[in-house]
């Protein structure tokens, strides 16, 4: 349905990126991640961004830069090594984060794809909100940090196959085990494919990136072989994510990670910002009954999804021998969610979209101030014993003396 107001492509994109930058200058000015305020935008602006189909497409390439831009922090070897050391606690996560929400809807009664898309949406916590918050709080050399970030890091490389399998089914497959290992097999042969890639051409791959680095055409390679990967996992029925991810890695296992990242970064940046402002556009609350049964569900994944959370960072933190309040602060500080939630909605249906609308902004929020105040959060629950001072014994003086 199209605002009565009609404007011009190039005016309204206009419009639109000048009040992205006053969205984003907001959450500069005040600290806050600025993905809730291009989502606020959306709000605001509503159908007048859904006027021209051009900008719409142009912000589904917000996800594929997203997900290409975590690809390039791993190698293989990285990804190993990642799930060698936190492999314990990211199955737990997973436990809280998706199984414990995915077995709650589905006893509430609602179907099965609703029960695994309601489990992805509140699986992963939001890597940039998380690690905006550590920075700017000077807690890089916590002892909890790197149980953090390894936390981030682990759902960074389960996110995109889950939203492949998401993805997958999106279309009303049947839920058949056939089927199932069909899309397996998929994944399977994507990550075969671009580890023979990277163990055979790597050099090949690097010379050629070589040649052509600083010159203006760069961008257009970079630019195009992560569109046409995530076109082609797309094609054979996953989710353009994956691709983007793997084509990633692929320049990270070569090397060339830096240069590509600067060669994309304008239009990721751009891009990202118009994904969120159109995901908050698409809410529209006026166009769904919130019935009983919706609201309740609602309430309890966010419930569900505050305490998985904080027993994924606490259990975690004592298993890797963090001490009660360092663990309480992992806790507190992954709670929140945001991009992975917002692109895992993609798939819902169209009356489900408020729903995730309210649960992103709400866990945004509550995740953020539960981030920020976790050292002081913990502090309460197990304040510092004080040390009780051992008093003198008064030695007698000698009558002689």
């Amino acid at each position: 349905m199209h605002n009565e107001f009609h404007f011009p492509f190039l005016l309204l994109f206009g419009i639109v990126s000048i009040i992205l930058f006053i969205s984003g200058y907001i959450g500069k000015l005040i600290r806050f991640p600025t993905i809730i305020f291009f989502i606020f935008a959306g709000l605001i602006l509503g159908n007048i961004v859904h006027q021209e189909e051009v900008i719409e497409k142009f912000s589904e390439i917000g996800i594929v830069l997203l997900f290409f831009y975590l690809g390039l922090e791993f190698n293989f070897k990285r990804a190993i090594e990642t799930g060698k050391k936190i492999w314990i606690v990211g199955l737990l996560d997973f436990f809280f984060g998706f199984v414990v929400v995915f077995a709650t809807i589905k006893l509430l009664g609602f179907d099965l794809y609703s029960a695994l898309l309601a489990g992805g949406i509140a699986y992963a916590s939001s890597s940039a909100i998380t690690t905006k918050i550590i920075v700017d709080n000077h807690r890089i050399a916590n002892p909890e940090t790197e149980l953090i970030l390894g936390l981030m890091v682990f759902e960074d490389i389960v996110a995109p196959v889950l939203l492949a399998i998401i993805s997958s089914f999106s279309s009303g497959s049947n839920f058949s085990l056939m089927q199932i290992n069909l899309i397996f097999l998929k994944i399977f042969v994507v990550f075969i494919i671009i580890w023979l890639i990277s163990h055979f051409f790597k050099d090949k791959l690097n010379k050629f990136i070589d040649s052509f680095i600083g010159e203006d055409i760069f961008i257009l390679f970079a630019f195009g072989i992560v569109v046409l990967a995530s076109g082609f996992t797309q094609y054979i029925g996953l989710s353009e994510a994956l691709g983007a991810f793997l084509v990633g890695v692929l320049m990270a296992e070569a090397g060339k990670e830096e240069e590509i990242e600067k060669a994309l970064y304008s239009i990721k940046d751009l891009a990202v910002a118009l994904f969120f402002m159109f995901f908050g556009a698409s809410i529209q609350f006026s166009s769904v009954s919130f019935d009983n049964k919706l609201l309740f569900a609602l309430v309890l994944i966010i419930v569900l999804s505050i305490i998985g959370k904080f027993l994924t960072g606490f259990i975690g933190g004592q298993l890797t021998g963090l001490s009660k309040k360092a663990s309480a602060i992992v806790g507190f500080s992954i709670i929140n969610r945001g991009e992975f939630s917002i692109v895992m909605s993609k798939f819902a249906k169209p009356e489900y979209i408020p729903l995730v609308g309210i649960y992103v902004l709400v866990m945004a929020s509550i995740g953020i101030v539960f981030a920020q105040f976790a050292p002081k959060l913990a502090q309460l629950i197990f304040p510092k014993k004080s040390k009780k001072k051992k008093k003198k014994k008064k030695i007698e003086k000698p009558e002689y003396v």
